[in-house]
């Protein structure tokens, strides 16, 4: 395959990821600021690391409001809309290897973000839950109608990447950025707060089925992070991500592979040797933002020493194949 072929399908993974992740995370935050008047949208934008993106936008747009920013400006590479664009462009080079409806219902999601002409608040909870309805179907459709080869692993680890980074932001967002007073933990609203985290990561049920009836931050965290069951735990991922890994680079020398390999093998034994006392003890916030940290080394090494590795004379892989086969290679931001 292709390296940059390999690239458009880890990055397609990773922006309908984060496309769904927000739209889900933005679905919930409009709910929550229904249900308890309380808005943590900036909380949202940080959890896309866009903070300061967004206060430099403000001062040419002095209207604009951080749920705009987050699900429809143009002008945030990290927003909902701008991931769908980013998705469908890389999708469009990319026909000869994802399936028909795969593509079809990629373009039918963008038709649908490009007739909204504007962007409208009270419409945030039918806008969001759709797109996360349509972005689940795509990622149902991969599964059951592109064959599970080479390209497919490759898209699977940038899924998988992609959720681990915004599981952990999800989580550092309340406990770093959210947290009471003294006086307030453990108390109602607090307990509100972590219930939004829940069912921000679709969490709600896995919780309770784990024998867990009130709402406790250490155990929410604890699921979040260490569970080997549930899909979106930081664990899960990281082992996922591991395995694609494995079999993406099953013909790829172990020169060229050993970086990414090891970084990943040693962060998944991390995470398997710690529990939830200890990293309270060493401060959750710190083992959160080293994570996030050792997830850019990961898809720097990925990129530099496989998609982009230079075989021979300087010249890139890139450059050795050209440009010519139809692969649309765009700013991954």
């Amino acid at each position: 395959m292709l390296s940059r072929v390999a690239e458009n399908l880890y990055w397609l993974g990773r922006y309908l990821e984060r496309a769904e992740n927000i739209a889900r995370m933005a679905r919930v935050e409009h709910d929550v600021m229904l249900e308890s008047g309380q808005e943590i949208w900036h909380s949202l934008v940080s959890t896309t690391a866009s903070n300061q993106l967004f206060w430099d936008t403000l001062i040419e747009s002095p209207e604009l409001t951080h749920s705009e920013f987050l699900i429809y400006s143009m002008d945030n590479p990290a927003s909902l809309r701008s991931t769908i664009v980013r998705a469908r462009e890389l999708a469009r080079g990319l026909r000869e290897h994802i399936s028909r409806e795969v593509w079809e219902e990629i373009n039918a999601l963008y038709l649908y973000l490009a007739l909204r002409k504007q962007y409208i608040a009270i419409d945030i909870h039918e806008f969001c839950s759709e797109t996360q309805r349509r972005t689940q179907t795509i990622l149902g459709l991969y599964d059951n109608t592109v064959l599970r080869d080479e390209g497919r692993e490759w898209f699977r680890c940038g899924m998988y990447l992609e959720r681990a980074d915004m599981t952990s932001r999800m989580i550092d967002a309340k406990y770093h950025i959210l947290l009471p007073g003294d006086d307030s933990v453990g108390g109602a609203f607090d307990r509100f707060q972590w219930m939004a985290v829940l069912r921000s990561a679709s969490a709600r049920e896995a919780y309770r089925r784990m024998g867990h009836s009130e709402v406790d931050g250490i155990q929410v965290a604890e699921l979040l992070i260490f569970s080997q069951e549930f899909p979106r735990s930081l664990a899960f991922c990281i082992q996922a991500l591991q395995r694609h890994f494995q079999q993406g680079t099953a013909d790829t020398s172990k020169r060229r592979r050993a970086a990414a390999e090891r970084a990943i093998t040693l962060l998944h034994l991390d995470i398997g040797v710690k529990d939830m006392e200890q990293l309270i003890d060493e401060g959750l916030h710190e083992f959160l933002d080293f994570f996030q940290q050792r997830l850019i080394d990961i898809d720097r090494a990925i990129t530099d020493d496989i998609f982009r590795a230079e075989p021979r004379g300087g010249q890139t892989e890139h450059q050795t194949q050209g440009q010519s086969q139809g692969d649309v290679q765009i700013d991954q931001g």
